[in-house]
C-alpha cells in the first residue's frame, strides 16, 4: 500500500503543472501579484503560480491527496497490481483537477481577495 501511496503522491506532484496549465487555458487561474488570467498567457505563467502556491503549503496538500489516492486505489484492486497503478494515476490527476479548480474559483467561494 505504501508503494501506491508514493506513486500517487509523485503523480499528483508532477501532474499538477499540466493540469493547472490546462485550466488556465480553458477557464482561468490566479497568477500571484497579477490576478486571475486566462488563455495562452495564463497557461505560460501557471507553472510559476503553481510553484508559488506550492511553496506556501500547496505541495503538502497535493502530495497528501495523491497518497490517499494511491491507498484507495490499492484497496479497490488488491489482487491486480496493474489495475491499481492505473486507478492511482487517474485518481491523483482527478485530485489535482479538483484542487486546481478550487484555486480557480476561490474568489467565488470566499469573496474577492
Amino acid at each position: 500500500m505504501l508503494r501506491f501511496a508514493g506513486i500517487g503522491a509523485a503523480t499528483a506532484l508532477v501532474a499538477v503543472f499540466p493540469v493547472a496549465a490546462l485550466v488556465a487555458l480553458c477557464y482561468r487561474f490566479p497568477i500571484p501579484f497579477v490576478g486571475y488570467e486566462s488563455g495562452p498567457v495564463a497557461m505560460v505563467r501557471s507553472p510559476i503560480a503553481v510553484v508559488f502556491y506550492g511553496l506556501l503549503g500547496g505541495f503538502v496538500v497535493i502530495a497528501a491527496c495523491g497518497a490517499v489516492s494511491g491507498a484507495v486505489a490499492h484497496q479497490l484492486s488488491i489482487p491486480d497490481v496493474a489495475k491499481a497503478r492505473r486507478i492511482t494515476v487517474g485518481l491523483a490527476i482527478a485530485c489535482d483537477f479538483i484542487l486546481v479548480m478550487i484555486l480557480a474559483v476561490l474568489d467565488k467561494l470566499i469573496g474577492r481577495w
